[in-house]
């Protein structure tokens, strides 16, 4: 008899214990992501035709010549051969407030114009100001595109073995108003 009243509390301590753990584990995955990892959310979590990355890298603080910059990013890559692989990443940098890059990106692609084994165009996506780059050195295309999402923040698509075109088609499907209005 007291095996059986021990059995059965055993078995309600389990179902009440799966229960609290479902429920954590549901309200975990609806919580909000805070900022800086809600910049990732106008990044599209899969690329048809592209596989992506198990795991998003963590967000990072750097600095490079523009400044101080806080950079979420997602990775995609596609195998079509033994000898054929294009990878692509998007990244999002924030260089915070009262920052103007523009300035001093038109100025890197003007520098990088120079070298004849690249190609620079300026364009628009989605209504904002965007500049590709595409290196043919090496034989494979390498592109960096920079988009001016707002004055102090950018969404770069780097691509090996990705042609300007394909990076520019690629990133149709960022979702930029998201990305400005993350505070």
């Amino acid at each position: 008899m007291i095996a059986l009243f021990f059995w059965r509390m055993r078995i309600r301590f389990a179902a009440v214990l799966g229960l609290a753990l479902a429920s954590a584990l549901a309200a975990q995955e609806k919580a909000p992501t805070a900022w800086p990892g809600s910049l990732r959310n106008g990044l599209p979590a899969q690329i048809p035709g592209y596989e992506a990355a198990p795991r998003d890298p963590l967000p990072d603080t750097d600095e490079n010549d523009m400044g101080v910059f806080t950079e979420v990013s997602r990775f995609y890559q596609r195998i079509e051969g033994p000898t054929v692989t294009r990878q692509f990443r998007l990244v999002v940098q924030d260089y915070g407030k009262e920052k103007d890059l523009e300035p001093e990106i038109r100025k890197a692609v003007a520098e990088s114009a120079k070298v004849g084994s690249v190609e620079t165009k300026e364009t628009t996506i989605a209504g904002k100001k965007a500049f590709a780059v595409t290196d043919r050195s090496s034989g494979n295309p390498t592109t960096l595109v920079t988009v001016v999402v707002l004055p102090s923040r950018l969404v770069l698509a780097q691509g090996a073995n990705i042609d300007r075109d394909e990076a520019l088609k690629l990133l149709g499907r960022v979702d930029f108003p998201r990305i400005a209005a993350t505070k």
